[in-house]
Parts: C-alpha cells; sequence; structure tokens
C-alpha cells in the first residue's frame, strides 16, 4: 500500500491563505503566476466563491482554461467565474494583470498529456500561457502600444473583446443545463464585451425562435462540430443554412432525424436546393453524418460533387429510398479518396447493388480506418465480392459486419481475409446462419462454432478484440454474444428461449 506523503509547503499555504481569504489586491500583484493555479483549486475544494472571483478578476495568463483547474464546477463556483469575468470587463484600467484574453469554460482532459513527469502546475501554468500566445503576437503595433503602456506604470486594457468558449447542447426544451442556461442570460447583457464562442454545438427539437437567439449570440466562425438532430422537417433545416454558412471553420456537421417524405412537394424541392446549396461554402468540413434523413434520395451525386475539401468521416445510416443510382457517383468521387471513417449502418445494399461497394472500398484502400456495415441486409453475395478488395485495406483499425446474413463457410473465408490486415484491433462479426433454426437460436451450436472461428484469425495472427454476435431473438428479443480480448475469452447468452 502506498501511502500519501505530507502536503507540500506551497499548499500548505494555499490552503491557509484560502481558508482565511488572507489575500488582498495589493498581494495579487506580487503573487508569482504559477500560484494563481494552486489557490484556484484550492479555493475550489474549499468552496470559497469570493476567492475564486478575484482569482479570475486578476487572472495574470492570456487564457483561463476552468476545465484545466476544476472538472465540472458547481453553480455557485460557475456564477462566480462570470463574476469575475464580469467584474475584469468593467475595469478600464490594470498595471500587470491586463493579459487576459481567452476563457474556456469547457472541461478538459489533460492526463495524458501530464503523464510526461512534470509537475501539474508547471504543465497547468505553461497551458495557460502557451495556449493562446499567439493572441498577443498578432501585430507589431499592439506590441509597441502595450510596452508604451507598461512603461508609463498603467496598462489600460485593450478594447478587443474578450472571448469565452462553452460547449452547448439543446437537445431538448424539457431538460436545461442550467449553468447553460445561466450563462446565455449573462452573455445577453454583455454581447458589446465579448464574444460567445461555441466549438461543439448540438440543437434538438426545440422551438425555432429560442434557436435564433442563440444563433445570433454565437461567433459562428468558431464552430467547428455541428449536430443537428431531430430538429424538425425539411422547412425547419433551411432556416439553418444562412448561419451555417458563416461557420467558416466547420469541420464536423451531423444530420440526423430529418422528417420528411419520399415524394417531394414544390416547396420540399426548393427546401431541398437551398440546404445542398450550403455544402459549396463548408470549406473546412472533413467529417459529415446523415442518418435517418430523406433528402440523399436523387440529390447523392449534386451534394458530393460540390464538397470543396476531401471528407476524412463518412455516415449516411438509415437512410431510406436509397438505390443504386443514388450510390453510383461515390466511386467516382475525389472528395472521398482520404476517407478514414465509413458508416453505412442500416443501409439495404440489396437496393443498392452487389460491386458499388466493392468499388467504393478500392478508391480508399490506403487510408480507411474503420468500416462499419452493421444490420445492411447483407448475404453471401455481397461479402464475396468484397473479399479481395476488403484485404487491400491495409489501414483497416475496426471492422463491423454485425447483423448481417452469412454462411459458415462465407463467414470463414471472410475471416481469412480479415486475418492478413495486421493493423486490426476490433472485429465484429455476425455469427453464422447455421446458428439459428428458423427464428430460433441455436445456443449449442453457436458455442460451438465461435471458438473455431476464432481459431482461423489465430492461424495468422495474434487478434486483439474479436466479438460475434447473434440477431436479437424474435420471442425475447436478446441476443448471444462471444467476446474475446488479449486477457480473457467471455460468453453472453441473454436469449432465454430453450
Amino acid at each position: 500500500m502506498v501511502f500519501p506523503g505530507p502536503p507540500t509547503l506551497l499548499k500548505l499555504v494555499s490552503h491557509v491563505l484560502v481558508r482565511d481569504e488572507g489575500l488582498n489586491i495589493s498581494a495579487l500583484e506580487d503573487l508569482p503566476s504559477p500560484l494563481f493555479l494552486t489557490l484556484f483549486k484550492e479555493a475550489n475544494t474549499q468552496r470559497k466563491a469570493k476567492m475564486i472571483k478575484i482569482l479570475v478578476e486578476y487572472w495574470p495568463y492570456p487564457c483561463l482554461h476552468v476545465g484545466l483547474l476544476i472538472n465540472k464546477p458547481n453553480f455557485q463556483t460557475f456564477q462566480a467565474i462570470l463574476d469575475g469575468v464580469d467584474t475584469w470587463l468593467k475595469r478600464k484600467y490594470r498595471t500587470r494583470m491586463c493579459r487576459l484574453q481567452v476563457v474556456h469554460l469547457n472541461e478538459y482532459h489533460a492526463s495524458s498529456a501530464m503523464q510526461d513527469g512534470r509537475e501539474g502546475r508547471d504543465y497547468l501554468g505553461e497551458t495557460m500561457l502557451n495556449k493562446q500566445v499567439d493572441l498577443s503576437r498578432k501585430t507589431k503595433q499592439n506590441q509597441q502600444t502595450k510596452k508604451k503602456q507598461v512603461e508609463a506604470g498603467q496598462s489600460r486594457c485593450t478594447t478587443k473583446r474578450l472571448r469565452l468558449f462553452h460547449d452547448l447542447s439543446f437537445m431538448s426544451s424539457l431538460h436545461e443545463d442550467r449553468h447553460q442556461t445561466q450563462l446565455l442570460q449573462w452573455v445577453k447583457g454583455r454581447k458589446d464585451f465579448l464574444h460567445l464562442c461555441c466549438e461543439k454545438l448540438g440543437i434538438g427539437a426545440i422551438e425555432w425562435p429560442k434557436v435564433r437567439d442563440v444563433l445570433q449570440l454565437l461567433q459562428p466562425d468558431s464552430i467547428k462540430e455541428l449536430e443537428l438532430n431531430t430538429v424538425g422537417n425539411l422547412s425547419k433545416l433551411a432556416k439553418f443554412v444562412p448561419h451555417i454558412s458563416k461557420m467558416r471553420t466547420l469541420q464536423k456537421l451531423m444530420l440526423r432525424r430529418i422528417f420528411g417524405t419520399r415524394t417531394y412537394t414544390q416547396e420540399e424541392k426548393r427546401n431541398v436546393t437551398k440546404i445542398i446549396s450550403l455544402f459549396p461554402k463548408l470549406s473546412s468540413l472533413q467529417h459529415l453524418t446523415i442518418d435517418d434523413v430523406y433528402f440523399l434520395t436523387d440529390n447523392m451525386k449534386e451534394l458530393f460533387s460540390c464538397l470543396k475539401t476531401p471528407l476524412e468521416t463518412l455516415s449516411i445510416a438509415d437512410c431510406p429510398g436509397l438505390i443504386q443510382s443514388d450510390f453510383e457517383y461515390l466511386p467516382h468521387c475525389l472528395n472521398i479518396r482520404k476517407l478514414k471513417h465509413l458508416n453505412l449502418n442500416g443501409l439495404f445494399l440489396s437496393d443498392i447493388g452487389y460491386e458499388l461497394l466493392g468499388l467504393i472500398l478500392e478508391k480508399v484502400t490506403s487510408t480507411l480506418q474503420i468500416l462499419e456495415l452493421e444490420e445492411c441486409e447483407m448475404t453471401d453475395s455481397h461479402f464475396e465480392p468484397l473479399l479481395p478488395v476488403l484485404s487491400q485495406c491495409s489501414q483497416l483499425l475496426k471492422v463491423n459486419f454485425y447483423h448481417n446474413d452469412i454462411s459458415l463457410p462465407v463467414l470463414k473465408n471472410l475471416l481469412c481475409h480479415t486475418a492478413k490486415l495486421s493493423q486490426l484491433t476490433e472485429e465484429l462479426y455476425p455469427a453464422p446462419l447455421e446458428c439459428y433454426e428458423g427464428s430460433k437460436i441455436l445456443k449449442h451450436r453457436f458455442k460451438q462454432l465461435c471458438p473455431e472461428l476464432l481459431e482461423i484469425l489465430r492461424a495468422q495472427k495474434q487478434p486483439k478484440k474479436v466479438s460475434i454476435s447473434t440477431r436479437n431473438c424474435w420471442v425475447c428479443f436478446h441476443s448471444c454474444q462471444y467476446y474475446y480480448n488479449l486477457e480473457a475469452t467471455d460468453w453472453l447468452f441473454q436469449c432465454i428461449c430453450k
């Protein structure tokens, strides 16, 4: 057993200073910058909101990343941070404390970055100082101005607006985040003094006026990830187009569960045209997810031909009505040639064609890392043409073929091909048809076959993670699953039918 050592002198001093609130403004002026980090965390531990407010107000670094110091601040602490920023904004003159330019309120996971042997306090200080170092080097004129102000003994705060970062999610009107509501109300009265920036924005089934108000508060060029999930029909989605077109740094767009019909009215056709007109404006787009929407039918070529940058992720899942003609352009699309992740879960490959998927994979054999083809109604006739090109995808890290219909001989052949892929770390396969008797799962047969199937892989390599699963039982709605990793093998027989 390892016992914790005695607290350091720094921790003891910080504990006393925070407990007795023994800091005043003059003391803060002479306080070493790294000590602010220790005091901030100690003030949070002791729930000293007043101390947190003062530390924010006199923060000595260009960037205050709250997530590096506090994991999920409570409501009182969150309000204290906003109060400190508010006081900072209202101050007209400062001495050395006029460095703050960016405040990050998002969570930050720095554990892996702190495993290089440095003290956590040193790492935090360097991060705070370096995270926005480019902001202080923008122009030579600003540097000269700041130098003159320091020489005069009094530094007047720049008129440049403070940037405040916080990820936002509005998936439901019924469950609103208290911190988020508090932040938005606070920002509304301070729009002239700061920019509200949001790198990840999620919007769901909430009223359009509220969505519009939020979008008007945000800096659109700060948004890197946008998810629109169950936002309504095509008409409502079209209302987002003017706002999304301003998101010049948008890298990831997810459109999920957009209601519609397979036969468009004239108005819906106009809305589809408006939606597709958005994509040429997204010059930074790298990850595109389109899940359970209707507007792709007859519009795939138009959409993909107007993309400006190569995609790294393409997910087209559970989109009904797509047929072979919709996918015929993809093998010729230059913007999929660098795909790392392809997800076609829930698409009916019988409607798309037997050989088309292989033609698409031929274009990405040197880059593809993740291939997901779960519940695609694949049969032997789909798997067999796929095998030669699949074995050429040398960079694959994960494959998912769950919930497809495959016979035992073809599954064994599939395993012989994937066994050649040395980079694979996760493999998900469907149980062969021989494990079923009609709708009934033959558990004894499943248990007999899985070790045999695993041995096909082990004959050529040391697999990392392998999973074989049956479909859900039609009676009890459970499946049987077999898991293997380097440490253990596990069976899960959920099906309770005899």
